[in-house]
């Protein structure tokens, strides 16, 4: 059913380990634990707790680095990099959401 979101994820992992961006990885490897132990709504909660605020997932860039004299300047594939990560995380943001929807139905009383 949902088989294209745990490939997502696993892409997310792969990018962001690239990054060196530990906090998002740890992030985005509770997400895979909760999705790979069918927990859809805990997975998607995870991914949506990301979102918002300073210091978010909608903030981060991807590609900064360091030349060999210290200083700050971005990598060749800077653009490509971000439209990735910015695909997948908008995948990743319709599938939780898509997933909250559908578990906060109301319950049917007789």
């Amino acid at each position: 059913m949902y088989e294209n979101s745990r490939v997502q994820i696993t892409d997310m992992i792969a990018l962001l380990e690239e990054e060196n961006s530990d906090w998002w990885v740890k992030h985005f490897k509770r997400a895979l634990s909760a999705f790979d132990s069918c927990d859809y709504l805990n997975c998607a909660n995870i991914i949506m707790s990301g979102s918002g605020g300073m210091g978010s997932l909608n903030d981060l860039v991807l590609g900064q680095t360091t030349n060999a004299k210290g200083e700050f300047c971005w990598k060749p594939d800077v653009d490509k990099l971000n439209k990735k990560y910015m695909h997948l995380l908008g995948e990743l943001y319709a599938f939780s959401k898509s997933v909250q929807k559908a578990t906060n139905k109301p319950i049917k009383r007789d």
